[in-house]
């Protein structure tokens, strides 16, 4: 550090004794056109004695150190100045090429406070740090509190300057940050915000996800809160519980995996059953009579093992559960309507005879009745 600051002073020395000195060595108290020529020097040096060296108060300028070459071709002044009125800031700057036509002369300043414009690539090896002193990672940026405004980052394009993308604070409340992440859009009616993950052909291999979205808490799963929600301004439409559990139009899902307030539809839904109805066609299986049937719709109101219409209404129904039940009854009345053809075969039967034995004693009768 001390070998630096040696080389500075001997450079602004080597500015003091060899700088051309322009006009008569004299500085003006002030300097109304900067495009006019500036004495070189140290100006306001302490204990000098130079001629010209007095300090240049031009304005709202303040001319600690010019160093300016006789010709105004190419980079021809540098300066170190500042500002002891607006911002009290400190400039570093230059007078390009041949700019010596107004009283606005086109300078190149790096400035340490308002505002800059830099040109060109800019290579910063550190971190760098925007609203704070220390900067922990390669870009930190603290943004002043604002109350409802804060936002930390805006980026967008010059041919849609109204569209843009926002990282801001999402609460109005003090005293707290919810990390924002805003896409916003009006140059036409498409899509407004996009995230993809994009990998090469020949990585579409494995089981990995291509993006995952978690939420955790520091160290452990979340057990209690809601995991996600999707809103439209401010109105929930779906959540996924900790459990997993999806509700579509209902905060609520209860033991459900999949809960919707409204229909669903749908070409095909398969349900994977525990069992089936198939027992009622075993041989060991006791079909009720229909005596027993009837007594039970007398005495309850609806079919032996189908809930009644209050346990629906308050608990709805297992859809797979119910279908086996559904083709329970059908089975049995299947094994009803097969008993009862059978009884109506016999009695068929039973009725040829019948007939048969009218026929044979009305033949009878008639021959009888004939003698």
């Amino acid at each position: 550090m001390k070998f630096k600051l040696t080389t500075i002073v001997l450079v602004i020395s080597g500015f003091i004794t060899y700088a051309q000195q322009i006009g008569d060595g004299h500085a003006p108290a002030t300097i109304a056109d900067f495009s006019a020529p500036l004495k070189s020097g140290i100006y306001n040096g302490l204990n000098t004695t130079t001629s010209g060296m007095a300090p240049d108060n031009s304005n709202v300028w303040q001319h600690l150190f010019a160093a300016r070459h006789i010709s105004t071709i190419n980079n021809y002044q540098l300066q170190i100045a500042s500002s002891f009125a607006i911002n009290d800031r400190l400039f570093f700057r230059k007078i390009v090429a041949g700019d010596l036509s107004s009283t606005n002369t086109n300078w190149v300043e790096l400035a340490t406070r308002g505002l800059n414009t830099f040109n060109g690539n800019q290579i910063i090896n550190g971190n760098v740090g925007i609203g704070i002193s220390v900067p922990s990672s390669t870009l930190e940026v603290k943004t002043p509190a604002i109350a409802g405004s804060e936002t930390l980052l805006k980026l967008s394009v010059s041919d849609a300057n109204q569209d843009y993308i926002r990282i801001s604070n999402g609460t109005n409340t003090d005293n707290q940050f919810m990390p924002t992440i805003q896409g916003y859009r009006i140059s036409d009616s498409r899509s407004i915000l996009y995230l993809t993950a994009t990998t090469e052909s020949n990585m579409d291999i494995g089981t990995d996800p291509l993006m995952t979205f978690d939420s955790r808490t520091a160290a452990a799963s979340i057990i209690t809160r809601p995991l996600f929600a999707w809103d439209s301004y401010g109105n929930r439409k779906m959540i996924l519980t900790s459990n997993g559990s999806l509700g579509i139009g209902t905060l609520t899902t209860g033991t459900h995996k999949l809960a919707v307030e409204g229909s669903i539809g749908a070409r095909e839904i398969k349900v994977q059953a525990t069992g089936w109805s198939d027992f009622v066609f075993k041989k060991e299986y006791n079909l009720p009579t229909l005596e027993e049937v009837e007594k039970h719709i007398a005495e309850k109101g609806h079919l032996k093992d189908i809930p009644n219409e209050e346990e629906v209404l308050k608990n709805g129904i297992n859809l797979g559960e119910m279908n086996s039940k559904l083709l329970q009854k059908i089975e049995e009345l299947t094994l009803y309507s097969i008993q009862q053809n059978k009884k109506i075969e016999d009695q068929a039967k039973e009725i040829e005879a019948l007939k048969t034995l009218v026929l044979r004693i009305e033949k009878i009768e008639k021959e009888l009745g004939q003698k």
